[in-house]
């Protein structure tokens, strides 16, 4: 008995030196200005965070509200109790404006330190609402407001991204990311950003689509928390004794079999993202290691053609580790087209195994 009162003592205090640790006020949304009676309260109910949109109220859910619509086991949106306390906040996504949730920083990001970003989301389950498949977060100097329909120029800070959407309306899901400071970070939004960003000789618009039949999402948002990483940070300790930590050899070109793309284009099928997040988390863990990408073919069309395709591909897996917080400059790339073969282009089989993406870290 003796030695679960201490576990437990030690247990309370870890959970509150985390949640000093935050440089977000209010990360888990309990405290506020006023409970909600209706959905679209999120500016006048939230402390310390705002919803910066001209069109849109933002969404705050509470356990001892009295409205159905704004309770947290049954509301608007769907059923979901809070993941921690009584409280989280919600947001929007429709066709003609998105909401966001913004803060400022307790204290500025230092230059070229990193942070770990967390957070819990659950996807609104009415019947008619939709998913996302990116959802991202900004850091800026200055509060900012975002006019409607605003579309940005530049890539968010950081993406999250899952190909399949995130649907998860049963549970939370934990989005997680590393982050780098340039030392001009004061406020923080997150949201589901439209944006615009350059990719070889053409720019792309991302983000646009809201899948669904009402063109409408909503999320639900819950401890989010933003902490420096140092040694004693238990998030990186945690992550330097994770189990089996995949190790790779220097100078080694390593296959990733379940990096696949779709046939004849470079974009990633939904099966690749478990192997890329496995790729994406060595080279946090190990910021010293750099990483060179090779894109290879099988020798079926043209070999100019076949070239191109392979080098799209490798600089495909760039940018997706780019997205993932890894600098550019550790990472580089190339394309072999067909000319490397491993197993003969003969076969089906053959072909399959030809068409690879090596990396080589060093």
């Amino acid at each position: 008995m003796k030695f679960l009162r201490a576990f437990l003592l030690v247990f309370i205090a870890y959970g509150k030196l985390c949640a000093q640790q935050s440089l977000l006020p209010n990360s888990d949304f309990e405290k506020y200005k006023a409970l909600p009676t209706d959905i679209g309260q999120g500016k006048n109910c939230l402390q310390d965070w705002t919803i910066p949109v001209l069109v849109g109220g933002g969404d705050y859910y509470h356990t001892d509200s009295k409205s159905k619509k704004a309770g947290t086991v049954k509301n608007y949106f769907g059923k979901q109790k809070p993941h921690s306390g009584k409280a989280y906040a919600g947001i929007c996504i429709t066709k003609t404006y998105r909401e966001y949730l913004q803060t400022e920083l307790i204290k500025p990001l230092e230059k070229g330190k990193k942070y770990k970003v967390e957070l819990y989301i659950s996807c609104g389950d009415a019947a008619w609402l939709g998913n996302m498949k990116e959802l991202c977060i900004i850091f800026t100097s200055k509060q900012t407001m975002i006019q409607k329909d605003e579309t940005l120029l530049i890539k968010p800070s950081i993406i999250f991204r899952n190909e399949q959407g995130y649907n998860n309306a049963s549970d939370w899901e934990k989005l997680e990311a590393i982050y780098e400071a340039d030392g001009s970070e004061k406020f923080m939004t997150f949201g589901s950003f439209v944006y615009r960003q350059r990719n070889e000789n053409e720019i792309r618009t991302y983000n646009i689509e809201i899948p669904g039949k009402a063109n409408y999402a909503h999320y639900f948002i819950d401890d989010f928390t933003l902490t420096p990483l140092n040694e004693k940070t238990v998030v990186e300790e945690n992550t330097s004794k994770a189990e089996n930590p995949k190790v790779y050899e220097t100078g080694k070109a390593h296959i990733f079999k379940n990096i696949v793309f779709e046939s004849g284009k470079a974009d990633l099928l939904p099966s690749s993202f478990n192997e890329l997040n496995e790729l994406a988390e060595y080279l946090n863990n190990n910021p010293s290691v750099k990483a060179n990408i090779i894109g290879h073919t099988d020798n079926v069309g043209k070999k100019e053609d076949n070239l191109a395709l392979s080098k799209s591909r490798a600089q495909t897996v760039l940018n997706f580790l780019k997205d993932k917080n890894i600098s550019a400059s550790r990472l580089s790339f190339d394309g072999k087209g067909d000319s490397q073969p491993i197993k003969t282009n003969d076969t089906e089989e053959g072909r399959q195994n030809n068409r690879r993406v090596e990396v080589v870290f060093y």
